[in-house]
């Protein structure tokens, strides 16, 4: 599991790479509004392939890897579930572009463009996930992960390209090549059914049908909706400021959804043979694997924020720093419930999920309309914060009152602790030596504080250390492996 975890970690950091870079090309090439219009064609992606798929990429990936035919797969699965999702799709596409015609008709041939790209970003980012359920759902992480580092190397280049071509529509167009390398492997999986079994369950079927609605849920009144909120009380440039203020935090998240990739397979190998105290273990290396990557991250970035926005972005996007720093600080939160997320799929608790996704939703929007038109983009930045926090809290307490699983709360602590210290030494630097000189130099101290924190607080246990070291052995050559060997070993207990 560490291993596959680490392969899509090293997919991930390219995503983020990748994603950062067409984010800042758009700012730079389109300024605020042009950036405000392509966040909102990422938005419609979002929502229109969680409203299309009725949760079938998520069937694929729980239930794809139950050993009932030939090498550990379910046969006929991908293949019946992806005629459905042929229908689903391509009548909202059909929507989608209709309404592009209409423009076009209407003599608004720019906009109509810019809807034709948003359709095949929608469905090229569909298909990739449906494919990258079934890849991942038979731990196939190699393949996927190099599909991933296609699209990423395709995405700036193809992005920059068509901005300069064809403006905001070209850009979206870009991005939907992000996604297109993964998106035509779906046909690797679709193997018919064999003889005797029966491709879909009415189990799985109830998976689906509720990981859709709190999907469908969480798309329609949490993800982003704050843009659509924004747009409706500003205008495209208050969107462009918070689009791009939120760019690096939308990365975090993005890059734990890479890490925790084999989570559903693994919990639910445990789960369904009722190896308690192996799922108890892989949950918290989880959760503490997940927090050493991200804590320095998301507090560490918020510290650089006020000289790395205006730098990458431009001074145009002054006023994203502010936004950017709140939103990086939460997004911590928001990304450790990845892992009890996927807990509580493995526990086929769909249900639950279901109706966490719809009470966040409801209080998230309900706060965001009485923040926004009194506190504006701010206002956003902090209530998404908080809910984050809160819906985090409320994961972590379901999964250890009602399965059984806690996570080590000392451990997690002192690592927040030790990234509150890289946080302070970046933030330093930047006060002692204002501008880029002391961002680099911050970004260096913030990493040795790190470090140290982690080793002072011994935040990782032994037997984790050791593990990691064993791993680097197995993988690295011998003198980089030595080295980073007696780093990890580093300390007692």
């Amino acid at each position: 599991m560490l291993g596959s975890s680490l392969l899509n970690a090293a997919a991930g950091l390219l995503s983020l790479v990748a994603g950062f870079g067409s984010s800042v090309i758009v700012a730079r090439l389109l300024g605020v509004e042009g950036a405000g219009i392509v966040a909102y064609a990422l938005w419609i992606m979002t929502v229109a392939t969680l409203l299309s798929d009725f949760g079938m990429p998520q069937a694929v990936l729980r239930f794809i890897g139950q050993a009932d035919g030939a090498a550990g797969a379910r046969p006929g699965l991908v293949r019946t579930l992806t005629r459905r999702f042929v229908l689903t799709t391509s009548t909202l596409a059909a929507f989608i572009l209709g309404y592009a015609a209409w423009l076009e008709l209407s003599g608004a041939g720019h906009a109509s463009l810019i809807w034709i790209a948003t359709a095949a970003l929608f469905l090229s980012y569909a298909y990739s996930t449906m494919s990258l359920g079934a890849a991942q759902g038979l731990a196939r992480f190699r393949e996927s992960s190099l599909n991933t580092a296609i699209g990423c190397l395709l995405q700036p280049l193809l992005v920059a390209l068509g901005a300069l071509l064809l403006g905001p529509a070209g850009a979206i167009f870009g991005h939907a090549f992000r996604h297109l390398p993964q998106a035509l492997c779906l046909r690797r999986y679709l193997s018919p059914a064999s003889e005797g079994i029966e491709p879909v369950t009415a189990p799985m079927v109830a998976y689906a049908r509720n990981s859709w609605i709190s999907g469908g849920l969480t798309a329609l009144l949490g993800s982003r909706v704050e843009l659509a909120i924004i747009g409706l009380f500003f205008n495209l440039t208050a969107v462009g400021h918070y689009a791009i203020a939120s760019t690096m935090a939308g990365m975090v998240i993005q890059l734990s959804y890479f890490l925790v990739a084999p989570l559903v397979p693994l919990f639910s190998h445990h789960h369904d043979r009722g190896d308690w105290p192996a799922l108890t273990t892989a949950y918290r290396r989880s959760l503490l694997g997940l927090a050493l990557v991200l804590a320095p991250v998301c507090f560490g970035g918020a510290a650089i924020s006020p000289v790395l926005i205006p730098v990458l972005f431009g001074a145009d996007f002054t006023d994203s720093v502010e936004i950017a720093v709140i939103l990086l600080a939460f997004i911590f939160a928001s990304a450790m419930i990845t892992v009890p997320y996927r807990m509580m799929l493995a526990h086929e608790r769909s249900g639950t999920v279901l109706r966490f996704a719809l009470w966040e939703g409801v209080v998230c929007i309900a706060l965001l309309f009485a923040a926004v038109p009194t506190f504006g983009t701010v206002g956003a930045a902090w209530v998404k914060g908080l809910t984050g926090c809160v819906s985090c809290l409320v994961y972590f307490w379901y999964c250890h009152r009602r399965l059984g699983v806690s996570c080590d709360t000392v451990a997690l602590l002192k690592v927040l602790v030790a990234a509150a210290a890289c946080a302070a030494a970046a933030r330093a630097c930047i006060w002692w030596m204002p501008g880029l000189p002391g961002m680099v130099v911050g970004i260096v101290a913030g990493a040795i504080a790190y470090a140290l924190g982690l080793a002072l607080l011994r935040a990782v246990p032994a037997e984790e250390r050791r593990m990691v070291a064993e791993l680097a052995s197995a993988r690295l050559p011998a003198p980089v492996a030595g080295i980073l060997s007696r780093a990890i070993l580093a300390g007692r207990g």
